[in-house]
């Protein structure tokens, strides 16, 4: 009886705390909804919350405020379990808290109530573990030379709950991982004295595809990372590498609903036919940053890529960044003691500064506008270099925004996937382009 309680309790107590805030995005209203309805039997209180639901970003301080109260709510469930009153309907509601005064008078009636709410809590946590953020305010706007860290540290000292939950969502998505990782190398190698190490060489392909999962479930920052490393077999098994390969061009995109309000707020349209003729109902291709869309400009008919910015990105990343700074002294540290070396303050720095270059480039990367213009520049300066193999889409200014950048629409294939005779010949072009924008031209440019 009492873990039933507590059942509805939860629900109850999460559908009270999400209506009190303020909205955030559509995908976050769709995920609230689907958390409520898997409490299966207690469809109207999710009906009431999906068609109600204004916020869904719960904050440790109004959930210890909702249970400094827990005993008087939880009379209505004692009511609902043991007295066969339904809350189908908003009057069989009010009859369930018009019972309350009855209710709490009892040692039992009480004992239950207090059952509840420790499980409750549970559910509240859990629930808050995994609900939305708010990403619209970030410390820093996109740009080359805008990171900031110090203006990361004030903006996030004001926002201690928001780093807490996104450590804890860290650390329980890599809890399994990191488990099974340490099982294998400290357990089943280093004390049973297996200098092969043979557990963890077995199970490599297995926590490679793992790596792989991993890495989209902690979102668009550790993607991109993942990207970065799938080219650094120094650094990474070759196994893993390989895997992570897959995020250079399978990112799983996010909803095409929110992309399309993106595009017709940043366009300033109410319709995206008064612009395109037509455009695909699905992206084409999606990276850690946007997606593209093929679509076709009605005025000219010309065939052009879309790509638009995933929504509150630079917030996840700023976030991101800022907990990387604060976990690598503590990763630093471990690594060297692993490997039985002493930590210094030098070794420390080196690996914040390393985060601080990874993070700026990254930020510049949000910045639409900023990509157009080394498009541009990127095509002049092949040109003037005579590199008439190598090209760049034409930008479309006129459709250029901070988060929504068209471009004209070129046909062709990945190398490693060509099986064209040219491809030898194409790599020594790609080579000499790429040592041209490193050692020449200085404007580095990669179409998605």
């Amino acid at each position: 009886m009492i873990f039933k309680s507590a059942a509805v309790a939860s629900l109850l107590l999460l559908g009270q705390q999400t209506a009190t805030n303020a909205f955030v995005s559509p995908s976050s209203r769709r995920q609230a909804t689907s958390q409520l309805n898997s409490f299966a039997g207690f469809n109207y209180v999710a009906t009431i919350l999906s068609d109600n639901i204004p916020d869904l970003s719960p904050s440790l301080s109004s959930i210890e405020s909702l249970l400094s109260d827990i005993t008087t709510k939880n009379a209505v469930l004692k009511a609902v379990i043991n007295n066969g009153i339904h809350l189908s309907t908003p009057t069989e509601l009010k009859v369930a808290v018009d019972t309350i005064p009855s209710l709490i008078t009892t040692t039992e009636g009480i004992f239950q109530a207090a059952a509840i709410a420790l499980i409750a809590t549970g559910s509240l946590f859990l629930f808050w573990l995994s609900s939305p953020d708010d990403y619209t305010q970030t410390p820093y706007q996109p740009g080359p030379n805008t990171y900031d860290p110090i203006a990361a540290e004030h903006f996030y000292s004001k926002r201690p709950f928001m780093v807490l939950k996104r450590i804890l969502r860290l650390a329980s998505l890599t809890a399994v991982f990191n488990t099974g990782l340490l099982f294998d190398w400290l357990i089943l190698g280093k004390l049973l004295g297996d200098d092969e190490y043979t557990a963890l060489r077995k199970n490599e392909p297995q926590r490679a595809k793992e790596s792989l999962i991993l890495c989209q479930q902690l979102g668009p920052t550790f993607i991109k990372l993942g990207q970065a490393l799938s080219i650094r077999t120094d650094l990474l098994p070759e196994l893993y590498a390989l895997e992570l390969r897959a995020l250079q061009d399978a990112v799983p995109p996010f909803d095409s609903v929110e992309a399309r309000e993106v595009l017709k707020r940043e366009l300033g349209v109410n319709d995206l036919k008064t612009l395109f003729e037509n455009l695909s109902e699905e992206p084409v291709a999606s990276a850690s940053i946007g997606q593209v869309y093929r679509g076709k400009l009605r005025n000219s008919q010309k065939d052009v890529a879309v790509k638009v910015q995933r929504p509150g990105i630079l917030g996840e990343i700023a976030l991101d960044l800022y907990v990387l700074r604060l976990l690598t002294p503590i990763q630093t540290k471990l690594q060297n003691a692993v490997n039985r070396l002493e930590t210094t303050k030098e070794d420390i720095d080196t690996a914040v500064s390393l985060v601080d270059e990874w993070g700026r480039g990254f930020v510049a990367e949000t910045d639409y506008r900023l990509e157009a213009r080394n498009t541009i520049q990127f095509e002049e300066f092949m040109r003037r270099r005579n590199l008439d193999a190598v090209c760049a889409p034409a930008v479309v200014d006129d459709l250029t925004r901070d988060k929504v950048l068209v471009t004209e629409w070129v046909e062709g294939t990945r190398l490693d996937k060509d099986a064209s005779p040219d491809v030898p010949r194409l790599c020594g072009v790609a080579i000499n382009a790429y040592l041209t924008m490193l050692l020449d031209t200085g404007v580095l440019h990669c179409d998605p």
